[in-house]
């Protein structure tokens, strides 16, 4: 697992000593950026800042791949450690394990929390609004709805009137007659009148919803 982080790194060659920043690390394998071009195969003395505090590490290490950077007019060059002390091995090997323990959990595809799947029949008369995620249908959407206003993109159908079908994510069906209302920026707003009844339930799932950690 590659560990990035942005420290200054110590380079020294048969040629002189260059410095450059880190990028990433994983196990004894790290990358890094320098003005200046190494060769393959060479072995070098890298002094590598951990930020972390401490003291610089000193490791022999032999250079594997280079490359020209794309944004700049550095080298990218991916060394691997060969040689290091048994403290400074010790440290960095705690530094990769906080480091990894730190990491953020990985984002899922986001899923939409403000628009339900609208789907109008062919013939233009009924409209279905589903929410199919239980996070999806939360207390703005309850007081949305009963306000009697629905946004839908897309074209309209050329019936003015039709029937609603609303479908809760616990299984919860309630349908009734809409109308069509006035257009809006990529689309058309869903009149209708939400009963008493479908309200109070949809309005009861949306609070407990709310009230529940995502």
């Amino acid at each position: 697992m590659k560990t990035r982080m942005q420290a200054t790194i110590g380079v020294q060659t048969n040629r002189g000593v260059y410095f450059g920043t880190t990028d990433w690390i994983s196990g004894r394998v790290l990358q890094f950026s320098i003005s200046k071009l190494l060769e393959l195969n060479e072995e070098v003395v890298l002094k590598i800042e951990l930020p972390d505090g401490g003291s610089w590490l000193l490791a022999d290490a032999r250079i594997l791949k280079t490359a020209a950077s794309r944004r700049d007019e550095t080298t990218r060059v991916m060394a691997r450690i060969t040689s290091l002390c048994h403290a400074d091995m010790k440290r960095l090997r705690r530094f990769l394990k906080v480091a990894e323990q730190n990491r953020p959990e990985p984002v899922a595809k986001p899923i939409s929390l403000h628009e339900p799947t609208i789907s109008m029949s062919t013939d233009g008369r009924n409209l279905t609004a589903k929410w199919q995620d239980p996070r999806a249908f939360r207390r703005d959407w309850a007081l949305h709805l009963s306000r009697g206003r629905l946004p839908a993109t897309g074209a309209p159908p050329h019936r003015r009137a039709f029937m609603m079908r609303i479908m809760m994510p616990n299984g919860f069906v309630t349908t009734f007659p809409a109308e069509i209302g006035e257009p809006i920026q990529g689309g058309w707003l869903v009149r209708f009148l939400v009963p008493h009844d479908a309200f109070s339930r949809m309005r009861t799932f949306a609070e407990r919803r709310s009230a529940k950690v995502v």
